[in-house]
């Protein structure tokens, strides 16, 4: 499938531009940044530090107010980007490098929230293989969002094509799932601690598990991004709130209860007992460096460069369209977590 609706993206901020200006009034005592997130409401992975973050307070601990704009899918994202309905917008890697190999913008990602792939894909009871997906409905969040990119490498990866499954675009991972649960697709795939909500379903099981799928892809997918603009115009307020996120990612690392507790606020769908397994599954997931290791970045580069998407997008380096200044100075104010993998 080409990866190439960017041309779009400035009708789709119009619409965008319209969320945005319903979004509450600035505190006059904080400078202000919004922030894009593609996945709808808040889900069970390490990228809910985002909004939980803005709950709990670190934001203004460390100096910024941030207004939440939640948006479907990454398209959306990168359209109220674009646009300039937005400041930051958590999006898919693959897209930065599009945008700004194929569109000029001048983005760069600045800190990633979660490493690895804490994804699966779970099916009804008769798919019992992969090779059972063919023309099977299966459920995403919109055409280019990140569980399809995720779900097509993996097919790929497995010698399948990757449009083997009939895709069905239907929203957020709390929606989708419960469309399995319901019998109304055949499959999707979500995040562990998604799944766990519809475990008990008759049936309903785990047809590739995260250890399988994310052998597919890069330990980076997502990362938050902002443009050159931004950096310029805003520098102060973009530092502080990275400052929050490595804040924020180790006290959850360090205090899963906390992030337990949380979640159970944010998403009373979700049992404890279910969150608490989540939490103790993607305790290896988090950033606590803000994952801007260079070495990681490039072998993401170099994997999304090597799918057949990318062969004729002009080649840039990890420099081109990351920022590693932000969590450095995160990082030398914060000190870095000696013995996680994303240590830069």
């Amino acid at each position: 499938m080409k990866f190439n609706r960017f041309p779009l993206v400035a009708a789709i901020g119009l619409a965008v531009a319209g969320l945005v200006a319903a979004s509450p009034a600035r505190s006059e005592d904080l400078p202000v940044l919004k922030l894009a997130l593609a996945d709808g409401a808040i889900n069970p992975t390490p990228d809910s530090v985002l909004e939980l973050a803005e709950k709990l307070g670190f934001y203004e601990k460390h100096g910024v107010k941030v207004e939440l704009v939640e948006l479907q899918g990454t398209p959306q994202a990168v359209a109220a980007l674009n646009s300039g309905a937005v400041d930051l917008a958590d999006i898919t890697i693959d897209s930065a490098i599009r945008l700004r190999a194929d569109n000029g913008l001048p983005i760069r990602g600045i800190i990633s929230l979660g490493i690895g792939s804490p994804f699966l894909v779970a099916a009804k009871p008769e798919i019992k293989t992969p090779a059972d997906l063919a023309g099977k409905s299966f459920a995403i969040a919109n055409r280019g969002s990140l569980d399809q990119n995720l779900t097509q490498s993996w097919l790929t990866s497995i010698g399948m094509s990757p449009d083997t499954p009939s895709w069905v675009p239907i929203g957020p991972p709390a929606t989708r799932v419960q469309a399995l649960a319901a019998g109304r697709v055949d499959a999707t795939t979500v995040s562990f601690g998604t799944f766990l909500s519809i475990k008990d379903t008759p049936g309903i099981h785990i047809l590739v598990t995260p250890e399988d799928f994310g052998k597919a892809g890069p330990e980076l997918s997502k990362f938050v991004t902002t443009l050159d603009t931004t950096i310029s115009a805003k520098h102060d307020a973009v530092q502080h709130f990275v400052d929050a996120l490595v804040d924020a990612s180790r006290t959850f690392a360090a205090n899963p209860d906390q992030w337990v507790k949380a979640m159970q606020e944010a998403r009373d769908d979700l049992s404890k007992d279910n969150l608490e397994a989540t939490a103790k599954f993607f305790d290896r997931y988090w950033c606590v460096n803000g994952c801007m290791n260079k070495d990681m970045l490039a072998k993401t580069t170099a994997y999304i460069y090597g799918t057949k998407d990318f062969a004729d997008v002009k080649k840039l380096d990890v420099d081109d369209f990351v920022d590693l200044s932000f969590v450095g100075s995160a990082l030398k104010a914060q000190g870095a977590v000696s013995g996680s993998i994303d240590v830069p």
